[in-house]
């Protein structure tokens, strides 16, 4: 299921939805209309497509229709042409012919389509990955009959001591070199690709990338230069966040680069603003009407932005890492008060100013919404009331917060010690430092521990985890003073980044039969013990 948190709202982002209305969401195509109606979860694609009333929109499948839709009506297929469901999932008649397509859910595709209805046949897969509509698909003509020039990519991983490789993506460099040239043929980066790789000064990039995934060069300090190449079309959310030290430069037609600001080619999207500008005010151009997430990260020369009346689209905290910043608002889709960037109707937190302080700070009744990470790093806030009508949280919104405690009004969140659970306190959902202290013990009736929890947790040296199943991605990341961790039988598995930077952890216990994702103990000296 998709539940409808702040990924579900980046799904409509991705695909360029506004929201007109409270939970009404639109899309024009030359004149023509599709609404989204997200407290339904439910997608009215008009009147021209055919569909069977409302079609819904509460599964990965279900997004990977309207996703498939939009990218039919956007490459300039007539709403006419289209139906939705029957045979297949998505029906177009074009010319003569009649092609199918089939959506899954990018996990669950097989490479097979089924059906014998349509002269062409297509598996069609998306997912969003930071912000990054990544979509592949597979064409069968007269059933079953695969091109050969069709690159099954997806199954095929090469690796080596640098580089691991899926088909034409650069999944991961793990290498410690300072200039590193990513081999020809490289279509795509992937999200997070270089995270955290502190040794690299330039990176070249091939002729043949098309895509840069979200985050790819994040926090890479030493970065000094990479040239977006000719090719580079698409691009997830600031691919170059935390990196102080590089000059970008820019050969590609689909983007703009001015003054160390990139942007898309027409100049809507403002999708990174260089850490090294020196420049104290920055006005955000008329044409722009989405600030993309964290595109700002890290500025910490800027004091003040002025954002125009164009900007009807904030991506989740633009402005995170920027201690000094104020900004002088002029849009009405948005509301900053106290620091506290809110949307049009005050339902959603968007983020907050890092420069905030507050003794004090109560979420307003109006809002249902807080957006993840949209607090991150906000250290003089103190004191932070979750309020009654709250009922949805994105992953831990509270990390960094060092002096914040917190407490909940919400029925949905319960909150014990200024830690936050679900209703049924089987999950953790967010902690702060002040609250976990050095010495933490999982309560009774825990079994999962949430993404990004205890990220950031400095102060903790050793935890409990009882009897807990699942440890989620990021949960314990950079707890610099955690020592020893024993991980009890019953933790069935271990998210990505999970103790990764947690540098002072000298050993680990583990059952054997414990799955481990990747990258979980990145960067950290632990001595592992493997228990059978």
């Amino acid at each position: 299921m998709i539940s409808k948190d702040m990924k579900y709202t980046a799904l409509y982002w991705a695909l360029r939805f506004v929201e007109t209305e409270l939970d009404v969401h639109k899309k024009s195509y030359n004149g023509y209309e599709i609404t989204i109606y997200a407290e339904e979860q439910a997608v009215d694609f008009g009147s021209k497509i055919k569909c069977n009333g409302k079609y819904p929109l509460t599964t990965h499948k279900s997004f990977v229709v309207l996703e498939c839709v939009d990218r039919l009506l956007t490459e300039g297929y007539l709403p006419e042409q289209i139906t939705v469901g029957n045979f297949f999932d998505i029906t177009l008649c074009k010319g003569n012919d009649m092609i199918g397509f089939d959506c899954f859910a990018w996990e669950d595709y097989d490479g097979g389509v089924g059906g014998d209805f349509a002269d062409y046949e297509v598996g069609y897969t998306s997912r969003l990955v930071s912000g990054l509509l990544e979509f592949k698909y597979e064409i069968h003509s007269d059933g079953f009959d695969i091109p050969s020039d069709w690159d099954d990519y997806r199954n095929r991983v090469t690796s080596s001591a640098d580089f691991e490789i899926v088909g034409r993506e650069l999944i991961a460099y793990r290498g410690e070199d300072q200039i590193v040239h990513i081999p020809e043929g490289i279509v795509s980066i992937g999200a997070s690709a270089f995270w955290n790789n502190t040794y690299v000064k330039e990176v070249v990039l091939p002729s043949t990338l098309e895509r840069l995934g979200g985050d790819c060069f994040y926090y890479c300090t030493s970065l000094e230069k990479v040239t977006i190449s000719a090719k580079v079309s698409i691009m997830g959310n600031n691919p170059f966040a935390g990196c102080p030290s590089l000059v970008l430069k820019n050969e590609s037609p689909y983007f703009v680069l001015e003054n160390g600001v990139l942007y898309d080619k027409n100049k809507t999207n403002l999708i990174h603003y260089t850490i090294s500008n020196p420049d104290k005010e920055f006005t955000v151009p008329n044409t722009v009407i989405c600030l993309g997430k964290h595109c700002f990260f890290a500025c910490d020369n800027l004091e003040k932005i002025i954002i125009p009346e164009s900007v009807i689209r904030m991506e989740n905290n633009p402005f995170s890492g920027c201690t000094k910043l104020s900004v002088e608002n002029h849009s009405s889709f948005y509301h900053i008060e106290n620091g506290v960037i809110y949307n049009k109707f005050r339902t959603t937190v968007i983020g907050c100013l890092n420069g905030t302080k507050a003794d004090y700070l109560v979420i307003p009744d109006t809002v249902t919404l807080i957006s993840r990470n949209s607090f991150w790093n906000c250290k003089d806030i103190e004191k932070l009331v979750i309020s009654k009508n709250v009922n949805r949280i994105g992953y831990n919104p509270f990390a960094g917060c060092e002096k914040l405690w917190l407490e909940s009004e919400s029925p949905l969140f319960p909150c014990e010690n200024g830690v936050i659970y679900n209703a049924s306190k089987t999950h953790i959902l967010c902690a702060t430092n002040r609250a976990v202290g050095k010495h933490f013990y999982v309560p009774d009736g825990v079994t999962h521990i949430g993404r990004g929890v205890f990220s950031g947790c400095a102060d903790i040296e050793s935890v409990d985890l009882n009897k807990v199943a699942y440890i989620d991605k990021s949960s314990f990341t950079s707890c610099t003073s955690l020592k020893e961790l024993y991980i009890p039988d019953s933790v069935t598995y271990i998210g990505e980044w999970a103790f990764a930077y947690c540098t002072n952890l000298e050993r680990v216990s583990i059952s054997q039969a414990t799955k481990i994702d990747k990258n979980a103990f990145n960067e950290c000296p632990a001595q592992i013990e493997w228990r059978e």
